[in-house]
């Protein structure tokens, strides 16, 4: 034990050591914050577009669009000040938010949010208007006909005076919206614009039908009193978001454990090849043996992984309580309510265990990293398959396909977590874990042998040669 512990050490701190692991903790965290806040920073520091709405309709559908854009803004800040409520403190800040919205605006909904997060409410941004209506142009407002106007939008739009410029002409049933914009690919103010010329079309239509407005508007508001319930929600009927964050959750333990295989499986494999080419695994065969080199190279790699990792889920659950402490509070309930941490730490053993040994026994059979790559493509290939699987499972955990794959050893780590949270039948998970184990001690005995034959063996060799000598323990 001493010795496998021995090598376990040598091997985490061959790579603690060096710069590039520590590059790689700081880069990843930086690269994926960036990608999922790029879009927030952009939007918050695009610019308005400057619009201007030429009415050549005569029947006022100029001021109704104007009205309408800046009720749609206040309707965004409204849903973005009750999300930061919900993230920061809750479903109960989330409810008492709407309920001062409708009652005296979204000042009133700020401040009921102060009273349960006064850091989120004192840091709360309404989202940025997507356009900011600017006077026509006199020349276009005096056009006789859009196409007129449309050459005076061209050019105000070409001289960059204006980003949009929106023609309206036609009449009743029949308008016709012109949008001049600067941006060739995709107008950003197109699909709000023809959505909301619509409904005053419709508005319109239905009062020539002799609908009153107020008739329009109690129809508009209404909506159906809806209520998502379940037997297996934790107050036995109402689900609510902590119902739901298990299968998020176990989501993202199968991921954790696809990105530990993923890690895991280079290192061991350049460590192996590299100890293989300098005849340094020959020297650990001499004076320590193959299930100690095995595991204590398992075991230290399975410690460096995890030292990443931690070091990440330590940034994110400080940013997570932070930002949006309700929602760590539920999911720190999830994982310690149900146990659900201890069926996702097993899980997570045993997968880990299962592919690391796999990969370091497949290892010592590499000369090169191109023979690595050849005999480990198709095992990538088969833990893609999973992951694929894996986002259904959030929505159907019940699913019989998804029942059925979870009894394949190799996909059972990935899948289970995920399915745990939907109460599968007791002989699903006892079995699929049982099974899993019985694999996982048959692949480490595999690649205890494999790793004994490959380390002192030269040259390249085919899967039918590697097959052969393992089965026969001889080498060639």
């Amino acid at each position: 034990m001493s010795r496998l512990l021995k090598i376990a050490r040598r091997e985490y701190l061959a790579y603690v050591r060096t710069v590039g692991f520590w590059l790689s903790i700081v880069a990843l965290p930086v690269v994926i914050g960036v990608s999922f806040l790029a879009p927030v920073m952009m939007m918050k520091s695009a610019h308005p577009e400057r619009l201007a709405i030429v009415d050549l309709t005569g029947q006022a559908f100029g001021p109704a669009v104007a009205k309408a854009l800046v009720e749609e803004q206040n309707r965004a800040n409204a849903r973005a000040l009750r999300a930061a409520a919900l993230s920061a403190a809750g479903p109960q800040a989330q409810e008492a938010v709407r309920k001062a919205q409708e009652r005296a605006g979204d000042a009133a909904g700020r401040e009921a949010l102060a009273r349960y997060n006064p850091n989120a409410a004192a840091r709360f941004k309404p989202p940025s208007a997507k356009a900011i209506v600017l006077p026509a142009p006199s020349e276009a407002l005096a056009a006789a006909t859009p196409r007129e106007a449309g050459l005076i939008a061209r050019r105000e739009v070409a001289e960059k005076r204006l980003d949009s410029v929106l023609v309206l002409s036609g009449r009743d049933e029949a308008i016709t919206l012109d949008l001049w914009s600067r941006n060739l690919a995709a107008p950003v103010l197109e699909n709000d614009l023809k959505t909301t010329v619509g409904e005053i079309m419709r508005e319109r239509a239905l009062a020539r039908a002799g609908v009153s407005a107020a008739t329009l508007k109690a129809a508009d508001d209404l909506k159906p009193a809806f209520n998502s319930l379940s037997p297996k929600a934790a107050s036995g009927e109402k689900v609510s978001l902590r119902d739901r964050l298990p299968a998020i959750v176990g989501f993202a333990a199968g991921m954790l454990l696809w990105s530990m295989v993923l890690t895991g499986a280079s290192i061991l494999l350049n460590s192996v090849i590299e100890e293989k080419s300098s005849k340094i695994l020959e020297v650990l065969l001499s004076s320590a043996s193959v299930p100690e080199i095995l595991g204590g190279k398992v075991l230290g790699v399975a410690g460096l992984t995890l030292t990443v990792l931690s070091i990440w889920a330590l940034g994110g659950w400080v940013a997570l309580i932070n930002v949006a402490p309700g929602l760590a509070g539920d999911i720190l309930a999830v994982l310690l309510g149900k146990g659900l941490v201890f069926y996702f730490g097993a899980y997570l053993v045993g997968g880990y265990l299962m592919y690391a040994a796999l990969f370091a026994g497949i290892g010592a059979f590499c000369e090169s990293q191109r023979d690595a790559q050849t005999l480990l493509g198709p095992i990538m290939m088969v833990m893609t398959i999973p992951v694929v699987f894996m986002s259904q499972a959030i929505r159907t955990p019940d699913a019989p396909i998804l029942a059925a794959l979870s009894w394949i050893p190799p996909f059972t780590p990935f899948l289970m977590p995920v399915r745990i949270a939907g109460d599968p039948p007791l002989v699903q998970v006892v079995g699929t874990t049982l099974l899993m184990i019985v694999t996982m001690i048959a692949i480490v005995t595999f690649s205890t042998r494999a790793f004994h034959v490959g380390a002192l063996s030269t040259g390249k060799v085919d899967l039918r040669t590697l097959i052969g000598r393992i089965t026969r323990k001889q080498v060639g």
